[in-house]
């Protein structure tokens, strides 16, 4: 059985990103306790909001009795404030990306001790930004070498240069000016300066409407702040890569994860292989098989499949699951060892990834790490995909919660 679900984490879309506009409200409740005056009142900040890239920090600064400054990064989401009552509160809230001053906002109320305060800062944008990211696969088999991308909006222009990141290439701008039509121009050419791509449109950066919010939630004074952002612009700019149907090659498609460590106490945990297609072109899996040795005999056999460029595709001997990219159950998968093993995965004859794993012996010196089987804490295999060509060495992979169908970065 082959499932496909749309939600995948790989990045394999070619879009631009722009940011952003707010809108917000306020309004007070009822005293719900007392608070003698005088007595800080305990505030505490969580931001929820869906993460976006190049997002780098939200400053919030605070001026009344007190001056508070706080600044938050997207991975840590909750600040503690300890806050006097005050006729007289200032919030001023800003938001940074890409390194520059996106949004900004601020509100000014009461904070009474005792008091149920629910305030909303209204955020406007100032500036947006273009981010492109274009994957090339494994190799570049394309030969791209340079790339420009070419910004026209009215009479001003702007050039920005390409950047190499392993299975992709991304172009970011500076700060762009809000409430205009941009002419966008992307070229990328091999090392001689033949063409291989290009790009032409058009687009429109603007703001859009809020849905995210940054909550301030009061521990004592029942005071909360709420920075309502918005919902980034996404403009969606399609390039299509020269790509065909064709069998998979060496270092086409990769084993990214596995688990062979399942505890029979645990019935949510099942022995998966993860395969990610690394390639620009859409690989035919036929007469495609997992196994222990280079003997097909015993190994588990791939059903033919179709597996576009960046897709993932899981086999596993659970009857089903829920997970992202590409499923087909087996009821043949090889009884991997669990203290140590090699897997192997060929099409056609042609061993494609052959990976080891355990303890080290005379034929395998620097073994991959093992996985785990703990009922509470399982863990898997993941290879860092930023280093899929240095996938046999210990130090491209981790150890950590299963993400079947997920590509994982670790390391970084």
């Amino acid at each position: 059985m082959i499932r496909k679900h749309a939600c995948r984490s790989a990045a394999t879309a070619l879009t631009a990103l722009a940011l952003w506009n707010c809108s917000g409200d306020s309004r007070a409740e009822s005293p719900l306790d007392t608070i003698q005056i005088g007595e800080t009142a305990k505030v505490a900040l969580n931001l929820d909001y869906s993460e976006t890239p190049l997002l780098d920090s939200l400053v919030l600064d605070c001026f009344g009795p007190d001056t508070l400054h706080f600044v938050n990064s997207a991975e840590n989401n909750s600040f503690n404030l300890d806050v006097f009552p005050s006729e007289n509160w200032t919030f001023k809230a800003k938001l940074y990306a890409n390194g520059a001053l996106m949004q900004e906002g601020d509100v000014t109320t009461a904070i009474d001790a005792g008091a149920t305060v629910n305030l909303k800062i209204p955020m406007h944008a100032l500036v947006g930004f273009v981010y492109v990211k274009i994957p090339i696969g494994f190799g570049n088999p394309a030969g791209i070498k340079k790339g420009e991308m070419i910004l026209t909006s009215k009479d001003e222009t702007f050039t920005y240069p390409m950047i190499f990141d392993s299975d992709s290439v991304s172009f970011t701008s500076d700060e762009l000016k809000l409430n205009r039509e941009y002419q966008i121009t992307i070229a990328m050419q091999d090392e001689s300066g033949k063409p291989i791509f290009s790009l032409n449109d058009k687009f429109t950066l603007d703001e859009n409407t809020p849905i995210p919010s940054f909550q301030i939630e009061s521990l004592r004074s029942k005071i909360a702040l709420a920075i309502e952002l918005a919902k980034e612009v996404n403009v969606h700019v399609s390039l299509k890569l020269p790509a065909t149907k064709r069998v998979p090659a060496k270092n086409d498609i990769v084993v990214s994860e596995f688990f062979v460590w399942t505890n029979a106490k645990d019935s949510s945990q099942y022995n998966f292989v993860e395969l990610y297609n690394g390639s620009t072109d859409t690989l035919i899996l036929d007469k495609c098989s997992l196994g222990k040795t280079s003997n097909a005999s015993g190994a588990a056999e791939i059903a033919t499949l179709e597996l576009p460029p960046n897709e993932v595709l899981v086999v596993g001997d659970h009857e089903t699951a829920d997970i992202a990219g590409f499923y087909m159950h087996t009821e043949k998968m090889p009884a991997f060892g669990k203290s140590s093993g090699s897997l192997v995965l060929q099409c056609n004859g042609n061993i494609l990834d052959s990976l080891y794993y355990g303890k080290a012996d005379t034929l395998h010196n620097a073994p991959l790490p093992v996985g785990s089987s703990s009922a509470t804490a399982p863990k898997s295999l993941q290879l860092n995909i930023g280093l899929w060509n240095k996938r046999g060495e210990p130090d491209s992979w981790c150890t950590d919660t299963p993400t079947p169908g997920v590509i994982s970065a670790c390391g970084n």
